[in-house]
């Protein structure tokens, strides 16, 4: 068994015993791959690319650049909302399995329309499954899962109202 040391600020070294967990990094689930070279270990943070792939979700789902939420701000491209709503969203083999029976059991097309979906993984997989337009209406509240959901099925989202 492989221990590892915390040198430093994200850097860690094979040694005999381990350090003692810390709360930034049990808390930071992105913090996952080890690379380096057989002398020097280092934790890195996983890409947003890495973390749709984990999802199950097609490379550069959530990638849309610069977006404007619904009450007409910019924004520009960043990380932060993609790991977000990634990690705010489903894992999408199980579901497209479970979708795939649900759907088996329809005689007729069927439709699907998703509230709060997040970044419309739902309509993703119901379209694979049934065809396309088969997602009819998919609602959020989060902004950048709006701006997602909108870019991949532009006629089907809205925004849900809070009160």
């Amino acid at each position: 068994m492989k221990c590892y040391s915390l040198q430093a600020f994200g850097l860690y070294k094979e040694t005999e015993a381990a350090s003692a967990l810390k709360s930034r990094d049990y808390k930071d689930a992105t913090d996952l791959i080890i690379g380096g070279g057989m002398e020097s270990y280092s934790v890195r943070r996983l890409t947003p690319l890495e973390c749709e792939r984990l999802q199950g979700l097609p490379d550069g789902w959530t990638d849309i650049g610069d977006w404007v939420d619904s009450k007409g701000k910019k924004h520009k491209a960043a990380d932060s909302p993609r790991y977000r709503a990634i990690g705010n969203g489903i894992c999408t083999p199980f579901w497209f399995v479970l979708l795939r029976r649900i759907s088996a059991m329809y005689d007729r097309p069927a439709t699907l329309g998703s509230f709060f979906d997040g970044i419309s993984s739902f309509p993703l997989l119901w379209e694979r499954l049934n065809g396309p337009g088969t997602a009819i209406f998919a609602s959020e509240i989060d902004e950048f899962c709006i701006a997602v959901s909108k870019k991949h099925f532009p006629d089907t989202t809205e925004k849900e109202e809070t009160s």
